[in-house]
């Protein structure tokens, strides 16, 4: 399905959930080993893997604007680009709400959450390689299936840790600061099923 001019959209989602792929790599790394005195330097360079997605997403739009028969819809092409894009921007997201409120100690109970963030981004990376074949795949609603039921375990994390927050933490500061953390986790992982949505509708619509 490439394109006469060279320009295939397909590659480009591949492109940008690789960006997601490094983004989620980078932050389970970062908590796996939690540095506090290292979050500027982490924060930027999650952000310099977010620029990139951005200037692939600038490309691609580019391109969008003068083509004349694209492989699927505009619209759907624009969606999968936008949450695609969010994925990366939410994981951005959770390293800056680190350094702002200046977190000197990880919680026990984020690292499966980041964990799960980078299988979702892996399954995801599978899903694109099967995006573009959709018509034959055999394999991309099981992906799918895959992604939808890691944001539910997402769901679960999420709220067994705001409950032990809430009945452990005595600092309204630290409770206000974590609280942003993990809802910024759970966007992420939202972010993910998303972006499984927008191309089983796809999907759907054209077979």
């Amino acid at each position: 399905m490439a394109k006469k001019n060279g320009y295939s959209y397909f590659a480009f989602f591949r492109e940008m959930i690789d960006c997601a792929c490094e983004a989620a790599t980078a932050l389970n790394s970062m908590f796996s080993d939690y540095q506090s005195a290292n979050l500027r330097q982490e924060a930027d360079a999650i952000h310099r893997i977010e620029h990139d997605a951005d200037l692939k997403k600038h490309d691609m739009m580019s391109h969008l604007l003068r083509e004349f028969l694209p492989p699927i819809d505009r619209e759907d092409i624009v969606n999968i680009s936008h949450v695609l894009d969010e994925v990366v921007d939410l994981i951005e997201e959770v390293v800056i709400c680190l350094y702002m409120n200046n977190i000197q100690k990880c919680r026990p109970d984020v690292v499966p959450m980041v964990s799960l963030i980078a299988k979702q981004c892996e399954e995801l990376k599978k899903l694109m390689a099967e995006f573009e074949n959709y018509k034959k795949s055999d394999k991309l609603m099981e992906s799918i299936i895959v992604i939808n039921t890691l944001e539910e375990e997402g769901d679960r994390l999420y709220l067994e840790a705001m409950r032990s927050l809430t009945l452990g933490c005595a600092d309204a500061l630290e409770l206000v600061a974590w609280r942003d953390i993990y809802s910024s986790l759970e966007d992420c992982c939202d972010a993910c099923e998303k972006v499984a949505d927008a191309v089983e509708e796809v999907v759907m619509k054209n077979t």
